[in-house]
């Protein structure tokens, strides 16, 4: 904006943009004819770009010098980038091109993720996990070789041959990198969720039992900001009094089983989502480039998708967590199923999917407002990957408060009928008005604080293991 409006935040005009755009070409063209392709054939190869990287410093792994390249191009399994490509990509690069600042555009773009939403993800429960569910496919192979207005591009005749010999051996590369950031997400999600597991079963707790130390649970001692904290710590006491150490952890081994099938489940039902809506919506052949609408249902549809898959574990892992005694899985299992077969696992199901879009809206809004002050504020061009990583921190606890009183609604229905919670209920209406009648407003945000409490923590260790677990499987940037 700045470098088309004169500096200043202003709205651009088409003439602007226009003559913007055209500088913004001739400069692309300067470095891509004069400095990176070296062999003048007008097309850059993977040798040519490791060479220039080379050059300014960089040295890339061949693992993200393929993700580099699939950034760049819009074919799936590029073995060179036309100036087309390489024009369509950077264009709105807002520095001037040289080669370094090309691949922090990369890294940016990269990091800023599909949605723009940044790295971090927290979701409803505060859990965080890092995107790799939320990695991109390469798009399917063209189906025809013209542009729109029926000329056809005549270096991808040759391209597509040479692509041919290897199109099966490519094609397993990618997917084997795609599960190695699969299984990286699974890793750091699986070592954040267990050292921060004691938070979940705090938060449980408070939202399911009765603290037994802590004065009687009435409005007034919700409200009192001194016997709340009391109550805090009495279920900490309690906890450690009724399962020692171990007690902390209770359902942490069924949460971190969810974690692979979910995220897979989200990915594939996620990419399925845009291919339909860049096909019978958008209209575009490269589902990268799906309208902000379609991506932002795609997401909603990924996260639903998961949530139906997984969610009678959740329920388990709910029931155990709320328990007052020791209790094992198998048993557990057996004791619901009586209680009403397979409906019993879907308590709370309704109120679950229904805080889905209105949690994904407040994120991403708040994401883009904490973006845009940041900007404002520093001067910058684009934020770092610290930074969005607080923004997605933020944004995701702004979201969970926001729906937390449907969560703890889910929550009492999951663990009703338990040892810890024997209330039963009709239905989340008799809930609600239960949860009104004894503990007022405040009851439908017990359990918000270990909730909150655990965004930080959990995302800095997400982070750093998902580096490391990159590192290890090879395909660290």
């Amino acid at each position: 904006m700045n470098r088309v409006g004169g500096g200043t935040a202003t709205p651009v005009g088409y003439k602007e943009f226009v003559k913007y755009a055209d500088a913004k070409e001739a400069e692309l063209w300067s470095i891509f004819h004069d400095e990176l392709d070296l062999d003048g054939n007008g097309r850059l190869d993977a040798h040519e770009l490791r060479m220039a990287l080379g050059k300014a410093g960089i040295d890339l792994q061949p693992s993200t010098l393929s993700e580099f390249m699939n950034f760049l191009s819009s074919s799936p399994h590029p073995q060179a980038i036309n100036f087309t490509e390489f024009r369509d990509f950077l264009i709105l690069m807002p520095r001037k091109a040289s080669t370094i600042e090309i691949y922090r555009y990369y890294e940016f773009r990269k990091n800023l993720g599909d949605d723009g939403h940044g790295n971090a993800r927290v979701n409803m429960e505060g859990d965080v996990s890092l995107s790799a569910e939320d990695r991109s496919l390469p798009p399917k192979p063209k189906p025809s070789l013209k542009t729109g207005d029926g000329h056809a591009e005549v270096d991808h005749d040759s391209q597509h041959e040479e692509e041919a010999p290897h199109g099966h051996r490519d094609t397993d590369v990618d997917g084997r990198t795609a599960f190695k950031f699969l299984l990286a997400g699974g890793i750091a999600g699986a070592v954040s969720r267990t050292a921060t597991a004691p938070f979940d079963r705090l938060k449980v707790f408070l939202a399911t039992r009765h603290i037994e130390s802590a004065a009687p649970l009435t409005k007034e001692t919700i409200l009192h900001p001194t016997k709340s904290s009391k109550a805090l710590m009495s279920a900490v006491v309690q906890i450690y009094r009724e399962g020692g150490i171990r007690g902390y952890w209770v359902g942490n081994g069924l949460n971190i089983v969810k974690i692979f099938p979910e995220s897979a489940i989200k990915f594939l039902s996620y990419e399925s989502s845009k291919r339909m809506f860049a096909k019978y919506y958008d209209h575009v052949e490269d589902s990268r480039e799906i309208s902000g609408v379609s991506r932002f249902l795609s997401g909603g549809i990924g996260g639903l998708t998961s949530q139906l898959s997984i969610y009678p574990v959740e329920t388990l892992k709910t029931r155990l967590m709320s328990e007052t005694t020791k209790s094992h899985i198998m048993p557990t299992v057996k004791q619901m199923w009586h209680e009403g077969g397979m409906r019993t696992f879907y308590r709370g199901l309704v109120i679950g999917l229904v805080g889905v879009f209105p949690y994904s809206a407040i994120d991403m809004s708040t994401f883009e407002a904490l973006k845009l002050a940041y900007l404002r504020s520093t001067g910058l061009e684009e934020p770092g990957v610290l930074a969005l990583l607080a923004f997605g921190s933020i944004s995701g606890s702004v979201g969970a408060t926001s729906v937390y009183p449907l969560n703890l609604v889910r929550t009492r229905l999951q663990a009703s009928g338990s040892s810890g919670h024997p209330q039963v209920y009709t239905g989340m209406w008799d809930v609600v008005q239960k949860t009104h009648a004894n503990e007022g407003i405040r009851g439908f945000y017990r359990g918000l604080l270990p909730t909150l409490a655990k965004v930080v923590p959990a995302v800095s260790i997400s982070y750093v293991v998902y580096e490391h677990s990159k590192r290890q499987l090879g395909v660290a940037d």
